[in-house]
């Protein structure tokens, strides 16, 4: 009987190839995702040195067939998705005197397209088995407008909706939905001196162990640093003109 198994999309890099990692330690089998192959292999082989199982599909979550095509090989070939991590997602900055259609279009895809293609993909079985948990990896840019960060703003305040209206209809099929809402994490390594840190900003190690404690406990939302969940509730009280010069300050 094949067991079930731990989907993360967009784990060539990133938030995802770190969860891969950290998960792989726990003896959790792992479904990893992700368009870049050769990226995808590479933590593939990453969380088998780890002791990990992990079997890989290159597919991009905005095309549904791709996504439907990609889950149903993971269940016959490894088992059941029985934890779905969406997160694949991404911008790119964009002012305003350079908006383009196409390229918000791209971002909507991408983080909110591409979750709800991921929902429709997995959730079939685990409506069928009678359980499950979907993860989305959302963003604190959904709970306020940053400058030159409008399309990733609406994409993720797209996530954070969906994932709310889904997890009270599908409470009651014993499937759980868990929306993360990290801040600023360092994805990248970027170094200290020479580049402008953004306030707050996250080592990807410590935002990555807080997404894997919200996962264990089957968190409704995990938003983090606590800190920064304050500043944002607290600038939504502020009259305009101070509120616009926090948030060009924050957005760098």
């Amino acid at each position: 009987m094949l067991q079930a198994v731990t989907l993360i999309t967009g784990a060539s890099s990133g938030i995802g190839r770190a969860l891969a990692l950290r998960l792989a330690s726990r003896d959790i089998r792992l479904a990893l995702l992700a368009r870049r192959s050769d990226a995808l292999a590479d933590t593939a082989e990453a969380v088998r040195q780890a002791g990990g199982f992990a079997i890989t599909k290159v597919a991009d979550v905005t095309d549904r067939q791709a996504m439907a095509t990609a889950v149903a090989e993971i269940e016959a070939e490894a088992g059941p998705v029985e934890c779905f991590i969406a997160n694949a997602g991404g911008g790119q900055r964009m002012a305003a005197d350079e908006f383009d259609a196409d390229v918000f279009g791209d971002i909507i895809a991408v983080n909110l397209q591409g979750f709800a293609n991921g929902i429709a993909a997995v959730l079939p079985s685990m409506r069928e088995r009678g359980k499950g948990h979907i993860v989305a990896i959302g963003s604190l840019a959904a709970r306020l407008g940053l400058p030159r960060a409008g399309a990733y703003s609406a994409a993720k305040a797209g996530v954070a909706r969906l994932a709310g209206s889904m997890r009270i209809e599908l409470a009651r099929e014993h499937i759980a939905v868990t929306l993360i809402e990290p801040g600023f994490v360092d994805t990248r390594g970027r170094s200290k001196t020479g580049t402008r840190r953004k306030p707050f900003r996250m080592p990807l190690d410590e935002a990555t162990a807080r997404i894997e404690r919200a996962i264990d406990r089957r968190a409704t939302v995990a938003a983090f640093p606590a800190i920064l969940v304050i500043l944002i509730a607290a600038l939504r009280i502020l009259p305009s003109p101070v509120y616009n010069r926090v948030i060009r300050r924050m957005a760098g």
